[in-house]
């Protein structure tokens, strides 16, 4: 590990309590130690993981579940060096968090991992990244169920419809569902593998200073929330936090908030319950008739978790999968109507 990673200088100060993150955290390892939940943050631009850093280090460590370790800051940052890096980890099983990166180390990212990258997120306010030209090549290169790509937090106003039909992407929650029911945004960030979250999501008046935000956007308290579900996601994955400037980041609010995201996420990791989809002992089954459809849904429910899936059914039986779904799907099933989650997939 050590020849790729160099110490970052936040890992010598003095001044954090003994049960504060950077007294706890597990600092530039020699090897990478497999253990259970396990997560790494590795930073790719020195300036900006660094100015996080500061921040999230002085929160108080409160988790039981998890081995948590910080590798240092790139030694390189070209594409090639840093996908390398991230191959390797994705190989030790660990979760791993990537602090700054441009869109083109993305873009390379997107390409060495492609078997490993089924479900993507992109957390934006109008998905400039989900939507460029060259990331959508390689999305289509890599054969990418693109249906499995979701866009959350986005703002109507600032994405044409016809840009979800035109990539034939139908798994996406607007800004406005988030504040109405932010429960519904879990079943969004079950199972995924790699979420990107970009700054530009989070409204000006929570992170003044920094480019490309809006007057209207997602709350701290929400974006707290979304990477929470993820790390309550029981795959391994990537959290990549990006449109960062520190240069422009007031009073370093921007870096506390980042600091919230990191601890939120590291939360639901600590929290997280592994459902078993297998064993008939672990899941309560609903078969919901909707006549209207001509149609019959099982729907299932996690005794050890809560959470709600329901089984879509293909032509050939060893075909159909368990979508990751709400209560409310299973509610509006039981008055013979589809939720947009489940009519989107069942029009695949």
């Amino acid at each position: 590990m050590n020849s790729w990673f160099k110490e970052s200088d936040v890992f010598y100060s003095s001044d954090f309590d003994k049960l504060s993150l950077g007294f706890q955290i597990h600092k530039y390892p020699e090897k990478l130690i497999k253990r259970e939940k396990s997560v790494t943050i590795e930073g790719i631009e020195e300036e900006i993981a660094d100015s996080i850093r500061k921040e999230l280090y002085k929160t108080y460590y409160q988790f039981e579940n998890i081995y948590l370790t910080d590798l240092g800051n790139v030694r390189k940052n070209n594409a090639e060096f840093v996908v390398s890096i991230l191959k390797e980890l994705v190989e030790n099983d660990t979760n791993i968090i990537v602090l700054g990166g441009t869109k083109e180390i993305f873009e390379t990212q997107l390409r060495a991992l492609k078997s490993y990258s089924n479900n993507i997120s992109f957390i934006e306010k109008s998905g400039d990244l989900l939507f460029d030209e060259r990331i959508q090549k390689i999305l289509k290169k890599n054969n990418q169920k693109l249906n499995k790509i979701k866009l959350i937090g986005y703002q109507t106003h600032l994405v044409h419809s016809s840009m979800f039909d035109k990539n034939l992407i139908n798994n996406s929650i607007r800004l406005g569902q988030i504040r109405t029911n932010y429960t519904e945004i879990e079943p969004f960030m079950r199972n995924i593998d790699l979420a990107l979250f970009n700054m530009d999501s989070i409204r000006y008046s929570e992170v003044p200073g920094q480019k490309n935000t809006s007057p209207s956007g997602l709350t701290s308290e929400e974006a707290c929330q979304i990477v929470r579900y993820l790390g309550l996601n029981t795959s391994n994955n990537i959290l990549s936090i990006m449109g960062y400037t520190p240069k422009y980041d007031f009073n370093n609010q921007a870096a506390m908030l980042i600091s919230q995201l990191i601890w939120y996420y590291l939360d639901g990791l600590d929290n997280m319950i592994y459902d078993d989809l297998v064993s008939s002992k672990s899941l309560t089954k609903y078969i919901v008739e909707l006549s209207d459809y001509n149609l019959s849904l099982h729907f299932f429910q996690s005794v050890k978790s809560g959470r709600w899936w329901v089984k879509i059914p293909q032509e050939q039986e060893n075909h159909s999968y368990y979508l990751p779904c709400s209560e409310d799907d299973y509610n509006k099933a039981t008055k013979n109507e589809l939720s947009i989650r489940i009519f989107n997939e069942l029009s695949l």
